[in-house]
């Protein structure tokens, strides 16, 4: 006998290895058409066993079928769990999309808020006699409020450029940039 897991073992002597005929009427017809062949070895049947597997959020409807053979619902059971899934799934986005707009419209309005006082301040130095102290002050509330802007806006094309990237789709080049 070979070693454990490699798929070569055999069957004891006197026994086809196949499974039971009342599981095997449960597999889906693939591997039914499968098994039905003769000659079919231990190390086949391992492999056809092995190899099956789904993509997305649900199974093969054969599959389903056989959920529903060994435990009456159970297909409407994933149905429902993959639709609550989705629901949540959609919900959490929502709710990040809400909380970032608000979080950027808040911190819009209190710099706007700020730009002005600070703004306000430099005028008030400059009415005083202060007109270095005013104009530095109004200069560098301009300068933070442009740096900003500029920072915004190259984090966002980041942001874009990595979602982009993520779904492989490209991006139109724009002359000059």
């Amino acid at each position: 006998m070979s070693a454990a897991g490699t798929g070569d073992e055999q069957p004891p002597p006197g026994e086809s290895g196949l499974p039971p005929p009342e599981v095997i009427a449960n597999l889906p017809e693939a591997m039914r058409q499968i098994l039905s062949q003769p000659d079919v070895s231990h190390a086949q049947l391992v492999s056809v066993f092995a190899s099956w597997m789904s993509a997305g959020p649900l199974p093969p409807p054969e599959v389903l079928d056989g959920y529903n053979r060994v435990l009456p619902g159970s297909a409407e059971r994933l149905f429902n769990m993959a639709e609550s899934q989705l629901a949540h799934r959609q919900h959490l986005e929502k709710v990040a999309v809400e909380g970032g707009d608000k979080r950027s419209w808040w911190g819009m309005w209190l710099g706007f808020v700020i730009s002005l006082v600070v703004f306000g301040l430099g005028t008030a130095l400059v009415i005083t006699g202060h007109d270095a102290a005013g104009a530095a002050i109004m200069t560098i509330d301009v300068a933070a409020l442009a740096s900003v802007f500029v920072v915004g806006q190259r984090s966002q094309r980041k942001e874009r450029e990595a979602k982009d990237a993520q779904t492989h789709l490209p991006r139109p080049q724009v002359p000059g940039q």
